[in-house]
């Protein structure tokens, strides 16, 4: 590539430095985010000989998509990767252009992962269900913190039959205030249920559009405590689980994997990173308390475990061999079986995945 930009982007702004092909700074410049035909007149003025590097920020997705078709190359940088780089020098915008354009021409860039296009679009919409989950599951303990207050128990789990059943049944016994919120917490637990049962349709029409991601989550399923919705989170999180070479690189990336302190001979294991998508360590989680209740051989690994390290660390590291589990049945292309087992155990039941 005759010239290397280096973008540094931002909510409102983005800041760019242009190499040459002897490493020569030829151009800085701020381009508004808002200018949206102007930042891509001014990738497409350098054209398909142009290398372009960005850092991956939560809101990147735009500019790929706009950049992408104007220049030759497009890269992702790792973030993490790149602070490594960065020395003292004093942190700006266009110290921060300048290092990916470096990094990019002296090919020393350290990349992150792009999924493809229907990864991406099912990723945002797993997100955006586990999102109105939250809500609801929000929603369920506020109208059960009414009904302690008023010591009125009512159902174990507020669904709405249930909760509209509990309502009309102690309504009398309420006080105006409470008898108002309790009303409007159940018209939100109605509506947050409906839309979560849109997001679970929508996710399952969008991976069965795909064969070959459908068949990667009806293996995955296989696993014990995973259903469909655990399953796609895995899938859309790791965009293709089987470009790991190993588990470790997969914990890893998942922020599973514990943290390591070495000074000369001695050696301490932290905690979990908790690096990567939150969402993969929390369904992945939920799934593991699922296994420790539905099947023999993972509670027996939970309670070998708690036994030396208590049960948040034995779920936690459940959830690691979960995990590694997904990851061994997609490399192999074959339904999960526990080792040295004949027959597989019996296939999840569609409610054996975490509750809203």
């Amino acid at each position: 590539m005759k010239t290397t930009i280096g973008v540094d982007l931002h909510k409102s702004s983005l800041n760019t430095v242009v190499l040459d092909e002897h490493g020569q700074i030829k151009e800085r410049r701020e381009i508004a985010t808002k200018c949206r035909r102007q930042i891509a007149e001014y990738f497409g003025s350098y054209g398909l000989e142009a290398q372009v590097a960005v850092e991956s920020v939560g809101f990147y997705q735009w500019f790929w998509d706009l950049v992408r078709p104007q220049v030759g190359a497009l890269h992702l940088a790792d973030p993490a990767g790149v602070r490594a780089h960065a020395g003292r020098k004093a942190k700006t915008d266009r110290n921060d252009a300048l290092l990916l354009a470096t990094l990019l021409r002296d090919q020393r860039l350290p990349m992150a992962y792009v999924p493809r296009e229907p990864i991406r679009a099912l990723r945002e919409m797993v997100r955006h269900r586990h999102s109105v989950a939250r809500a609801l599951a929000g929603e369920r303990r506020s109208l059960r913190w009414l009904a302690l207050k008023n010591n009125l128990p009512g159902p174990d789990v507020l669904t709405s039959p249930k909760a509209q059943k509990w309502l009309l049944s102690v309504e009398t016994k309420l006080s105006p205030v409470h008898r108002m919120a309790a009303r409007q917490r159940l018209d939100h637990i109605i509506a947050l249920e409906r839309d979560v049962w849109d997001c679970e349709r929508a996710i399952t029409e969008m991976a069965e559009a795909d064969e070959g991601l459908m068949r990667q989550v009806q293996l995955i399923e296989t696993v014990p405590g995973i259903g469909r919705i655990t399953a796609v989170t895995v899938i859309s999180e790791t965009g293709d689980i089987t470009r790991f070479n190993n588990i470790d690189q997969l914990s890893a990336y998942a922020g599973l994997a514990p943290t390591v302190s070495q000074s000369g001979q001695s050696v301490h294991h932290g905690h979990i990173s908790k690096q990567g998508p939150p969402t993969l360590r929390w369904v992945l989680q939920q799934a593991a308390w699922v296994a420790i209740r539905t099947s023999p051989r993972a509670r027996s690994i939970y309670a070998r475990i708690s036994k030396r390290a208590g049960s948040k660390k034995a779920a936690t590291a459940l959830a690691r061999k979960l995990l590694s589990y997904c990851w061994s049945v997609c490399r192999k292309n074959t339904p999960f079986r526990w080792p040295g087992e004949e027959n597989p155990e019996k296939p999840n039941a569609p409610g054996d995945d975490y509750a809203i």
